[in-house]
Formats: C-alpha cells, sequence, structure tokens
C-alpha cells in the first residue's frame, strides 16, 4: 500500500496549489528559464531569496497552512510533470480589507509552452479571487508581449494602462537649471506634505496604484524623514515648481549611499505637461554629487514630456509594463 501510494505521488501531472515546503526551488528555476532575457538585479535578487526561503520551507509550510488561500506567505498554484515543476502563477489579496487581487509570475517551461498551461494557471487565480469575494484581479505584463496579452485579453482582462521603466548608468554631471519662465524653482519643504501627497495621486490613474501605492507618509518631509534617511544612509532631494501657492510639479531623488543605487520620481499632473519637466529633472539630478552606478525611474506610458525630459539626460527604456484588470462583479 504504501509502495502504490509513493508511486501515485511520483507520477501525479497537473495543477495543483503551491507547496512551499517542496516546491520553491522548482519554482525559483522555473522563473529563470521563463524571465532569463528580461530579469533585472531585482529579479535576480528575489529568485535567490525564493531559494533561501525554499530551505525554509518546513517553516512556511506549517504557516501557510493556518492562513486562507490567497493570503500565505508563497500563494498559487503550479503544475507538475515528470516530478518537475513546470508552471507556475502567483496570486493574492492586495490588501487585509480590500478587495483587489493581484496575479504575477505566470510562467511555463520553454518546453511546455503552448500546452494550455498558462490558460490552466490563470483559470485556478481568477476562481481562487472569485472564491474569496473579489471584486477585481489585475497583473502587468510586458506591453510587447503579444502572447501573454492575447491569453489575458480573451479571459476578458482589460488594459487600464502603461508603466515605462527607466535606467541611467551614464554619470554625467547635471548643471542647475534656470528659473522657469513660469512658476518658481525651490526645494520642498514639510509644509507640502498634503500638496505632495494630492499631487501623486493626480498623476496615477486609480486603477493602476494596486502597482504603486500612494501613501501620505511617503511625502512627509519632517524631522522623522530625515532621521529615517540617515539612519539607513540615504540622500533624498525634492525640488517643487510653484505658482500661486499651488505645486505644478514635484521630482524626488533618493540616493542610498550603501547599496549606490537610486530612484528618481517625477510628479507632473497632466493639465502642466511639457511645462516643467525638464527643469525638475534637472534641478534634483544636479543636487547628487554621488556617484550612482545604476539610477532608475518610473513613468506612465502617456507621460510623453517626462519621458523625453529623462532620456535627455541619459535614460533609456528598460520595459514597458501594460496594467490589465478583470472586473469579477460585472
Amino acid at each position: 500500500m504504501v509502495a502504490n501510494t509513493a508511486r501515485v505521488r511520483s507520477t501525479f501531472s497537473g495543477l495543483r496549489p503551491i507547496n512551499p515546503m517542496t516546491d520553491l526551488p522548482g519554482v525559483a528555476t522555473l522563473i529563470e528559464q521563463a524571465f532569463a532575457e528580461e530579469m533585472d538585479n531585482s529579479g535576480r535578487n528575489a529568485v535567490r531569496e525564493m531559494r533561501w526561503l525554499g530551505r525554509l520551507g518546513f517553516l512556511f509550510g506549517w504557516m501557510d497552512a493556518l492562513t486562507p488561500p490567497g493570503e500565505g506567505s508563497v500563494p498559487g498554484f503550479v503544475w507538475i510533470e515528470d516530478g518537475q515543476v513546470v508552471g507556475n502563477a502567483t496570486v493574492r489579496r492586495l490588501s487585509v480589507l480590500g478587495r483587489g487581487w493581484m496575479i504575477g509570475n505566470v510562467a511555463a517551461a520553454p518546453a511546455w509552452r503552448n500546452h494550455g498551461i498558462a490558460r490552466s494557471l490563470m483559470n485556478a487565480c481568477v476562481d481562487l479571487a472569485r472564491q474569496r469575494n473579489a471584486e477585481w484581479i489585475a497583473l502587468q505584463v510586458r506591453s510587447n508581449n503579444a502572447i501573454a496579452r492575447g491569453l489575458y485579453e480573451s479571459m476578458g482582462f482589460q488594459a487600464t494602462g502603461e508603466t515605462i521603466q527607466f535606467e541611467r548608468t551614464q554619470s554625467d554631471r547635471v548643471l542647475p537649471p534656470d528659473q522657469p519662465i513660469e512658476g518658481r524653482l525651490r526645494a520642498a519643504r514639510p509644509a507640502d506634505t498634503n500638496q505632495l501627497f494630492t499631487l501623486a495621486q493626480a498623476t496615477m490613474a486609480e486603477a493602476m496604484r494596486w502597482t504603486d501605492p500612494v501613501y501620505r507618509r511617503h511625502f512627509e518631509l519632517g524631522f522623522e524623514r530625515r532621521i529615517n534617511d540617515w539612519l539607513s544612509g540615504t540622500q533624498t532631494t525634492w525640488r517643487v515648481i510653484e505658482s500661486d501657492q499651488q505645486l505644478w510639479g514635484a521630482a524626488m531623488l533618493e540616493v542610498n549611499r550603501r547599496s549606490q543605487r537610486a530612484q528618481l520620481r517625477l510628479w507632473v499632473p497632466q493639465p502642466r505637461w511639457t511645462r516643467v519637466e525638464q527643469t525638475l529633472v534637472d534641478a534634483v539630478l544636479a543636487e547628487t554629487s554621488l556617484p550612482i552606478p545604476a539610477l532608475t525611474a518610473r513613468l506612465p506610458g502617456e507621460h510623453v514630456a517626462g519621458r523625453e525630459a529623462l532620456e535627455r539626460r541619459g535614460f533609456a527604456v528598460v520595459r514597458a509594463l501594460t496594467h490589465m484588470r478583470l472586473d469579477l462583479k460585472a
């Protein structure tokens, strides 16, 4: 009886929930295979972390057994063939009280593509979200991945917007800009918190905020923020353009001295496009004296003037991601 049971388990084929106690090394290998051409440093770090977690699978397995589906440490599904993980998709609730869910890492091993595995994994994720009373479920996909986009569209997902990710690897100094013809360029102050928060909300469509949540605390520039930056080894530069006590746009450059990595954020509402982007980008770049091996930025796809301002200063497009969403209550 034991031998027969073991034989059945070893020959299982098909879809099942991911098992953190056994599947993480196989999922890490699959992700490396499926996304080899597009994986950046953060992706490679995530794969290494997944393998490390796999060595602690016994712990996460017991933890996941106590949590509802979609809310554990590594929620989702795998597809098994010949005892190997050949397909994977993660699915999770975005927040404890929220009605939105997200799907990620939809992948099939190269030798097992065009076998319906990705569609089966997607259906399992959507069904789980429905069972958990989700109102909508969303994902991101490379904008140039026509095959994946076609699959998602055939399931009813609709594009809600696009995010462009940039990287600047050159270290050429940027000269401080002149004062703009309209408005006044200055450093951001703690009193700007509310306006900065409102500005950031206005630059991202609500249907896309799940990918990059906007929290008021990110724009608090007082003493506590300065202490946190000092403790984390972070140098943060803020510049805004103001007219009649209203902020027209803002930029932030955050450099971590320990990791030598940095990100530039630009917030300009659509009515002000083409009027302030270059000044803001130049203003924060000019204030940075530290060498930055890798500087990243991201913008909504439709913000053409912001993209042009970044490209003039040596930023190149790394990837474009289309955000897609399925309404489960329609």
